[in-house]
């Protein structure tokens, strides 16, 4: 794909968008057919090519407009399409339950204007996950074709897709290779989690015999604490401190570590449809957990849910003794 080729779609989407704007607003078929095919096709996604896209793609609870697919058939990412103008918001948990019930790892969302793609299973809040976030009509045209690249199609395909490192003179992005992306930052290293008390076992450590009894108490990051009288206040404790602290948003959840279960959510359904078969509310939250865990699964969902929001499983401890 020439570079060029890309930069003069975007510019004829653009008038598209100016001509049309009225029309598109209207309908969804209009808007994908004017906006989103052109791009996807010139991005190396042709939607006439049943071995590259599936339109209409069957997922557990519904369909993505979209399943992009790889070279062995299985997808790489969803894409939700609605008719332009339309706010995309309140979609987003569709297209990320879609991704995630089937076990695809990228999902994106568009009205033919502004563009999203999340990386579904990768720990953190939502907009950690964030790949991209473009608006073709208020963004140079230049930038647009750069960012876009991260959904062409070798890149995309591959599994590890990576952004365009800078701005590029040269026809084609395959000249740029993924070696030529700049080195990533060297991450500052985390603080040293809080010392292990005397009667305390950090959680990552803990590994409960069957028929365990519940821990007497649990030690925050933050140094509070909380008595303990059943093992499921492990997770509820964590998801309330996680939401207190901003880690844990609303458009963060559902939150699920396989593909038909959901731990955290704002409903007591996974994404089959069937409901949680033991669900506790966090008290001060949005959320609702499912318990139906024993003492190792709580302790694994837990450790879980620390590591994807960025937070160290070695800063909570357990005190074993009552």
């Amino acid at each position: 794909m020439l570079l060029g080729e890309l930069v003069g779609c975007i510019e004829l989407l653009q008038e598209h968008i100016r001509s049309h704007r009225d029309s598109l607003r209207e309908n969804e078929t209009r808007t994908r057919m004017a906006l989103i095919d052109p791009l996807l096709r010139t991005l190396g996604w042709d939607v006439f090519d049943p071995g590259m896209v599936t339109p209409e793609y069957q997922v557990e609870g519904g369909r993505a407009d979209y399943a992009l697919l790889r070279s062995d058939g299985r997808p790489t990412a969803t894409v939700e399409a609605k008719k332009l103008g339309e706010a995309l918001s309140s979609h987003r948990m569709q297209m990320l339950n879609y991704a995630n019930a089937s076990g695809i790892e990228y999902a994106g969302l568009t009205d033919g204007d502004h563009w999203e793609l999340y990386s579904v299973f990768e720990p953190g809040p939502l907009h950690a996950r964030k790949k991209l976030e473009i608006s073709i009509t208020s963004t140079p045209v230049h930038e647009s074709a750069l960012k876009l690249l991260l959904l062409w199609r070798p890149n995309l395909a591959s599994g590890k897709p990576v952004p365009a490192p800078g701005p590029i003179l040269d026809d084609t992005w395959s000249r740029v290779g993924i070696d030529a992306s700049p080195p990533s930052p060297t991450p500052e290293p985390s603080p040293d989690p809080r010392p292990v008390l005397p009667g305390w076992v950090a959680l990552s450590e803990y590994d409960p015999p069957a028929g365990s009894p519940c821990p007497a108490a649990i030690r925050f990051w933050d140094g509070s604490e909380q008595a303990l009288e059943y093992w499921h206040e492990i997770l509820t404790g964590v998801v309330k401190r996680l939401h207190f602290e901003g880690r844990l948003a609303v458009e963060d959840v559902p939150i699920g570590f396989t593909p038909k279960v959901y731990s955290v959510h704002t409903e007591p359904v996974h994404p089959t449809g069937k409901e949680f078969g033991q669900a506790k509310w966090v008290e001060e939250t949005p959320f609702v957990v499912n318990v139906n865990l024993n003492a190792g699964q709580v302790r694994a969902n837990t450790e879980r849910l620390l590591q994807h929001c960025g937070r160290n499983p070695d800063e909570v401890h357990l005190r074993t003794t009552r």
